[in-house]
């Protein structure tokens, strides 16, 4: 599938199709790994203060909440792709597959095989295709000290699974869990494989469950120069 087929089937499915809110609210208390910033909102003006208008003042890392990785986050030197403002955007708009891997267990990680598997019940992967896998781990995310179950344990890609998915062309993986690789594991195979092969990332999504094995995805973020990732609204569009 082209880029420019992706676009046009998004343009037409979004006449008639359903569309599914993907992204976590962004809210204080929301969960955040160490070495991320966290979420603030400040009021600044009021009504009840007698100003004319109401506004905020955000707190927040390029990494807050649902959020797309750049080539910049895990690559130190890149080519014209490699920062979130320079992202071609029909990369992050057009098909999308979704694989139940709720029966992954804590701490694991999806093998090439089981995506493989995936395809022979479902169909191939093509080149150009976004790849979401549906661990289940949305269920865990929660405001507060309920919110450190989100963050311990999850599951992830494993490095072959992520070369299996280079090799194939892919142009974006996306889960539901806080990062794309198992936790603990900080030698972070999975990123440096697909941000070095600029495959993009999308973590902390939600409702994933919701899909069928195939759906129509748009994931956007801000136009950031020199940045490593953006908060983005993903939503997904069912036909």
């Amino acid at each position: 599938m082209s880029d420019d087929t992706g676009i046009s089937e998004a343009v037409g499915a979004l006449v008639d199709g359903e569309v599914v809110d993907l992204s976590q609210t962004l809210e204080e208390g929301i969960p955040a790994v160490p070495t991320h910033a966290r979420y603030g909102h400040t009021l600044y003006e009021s009504y009840e203060r007698g100003d004319v208008a109401c506004h905020y003042r955000l707190t927040l890392g390029e990494h807050t909440g649902t959020h797309i990785d750049a080539p910049l986050h895990f690559i130190p030197e890149g080519d014209a792709h490699y920062d979130i403002a320079s992202v071609p955007l029909e990369r992050l708009i057009g098909r999308a597959a979704t694989i139940d891997v709720t029966d992954i267990e804590e701490n694991s990680t999806v093998s090439a095989e089981r995506i493989a598997e995936w395809e022979e019940n479902h169909g191939e992967l093509e080149e150009g295709d976004r790849v979401l896998f549906q661990f289940g781990w949305d269920q865990r995310w929660d405001t507060g000290p309920d919110g450190d179950q989100y963050l311990a344990d999850w599951p992830g890609l494993s490095e072959e699974a992520a070369t299996y998915l280079t090799d194939a062309g892919v142009a974006l993986v996306g889960c539901d869990t806080a990062a794309i690789d198992v936790a603990h594991d900080e030698s972070f195979p999975a990123h440096y494989e697909l941000l070095g092969n600029e495959t993009y990332i999308v973590e902390n999504l939600t409702n994933l469950a919701d899909l069928p094995p195939f759906s129509l995805l748009v994931t956007l973020p801000l136009k950031i120069e020199d940045g490593s990732g953006s908060p983005i609204r993903a939503v997904a569009v069912v036909d």
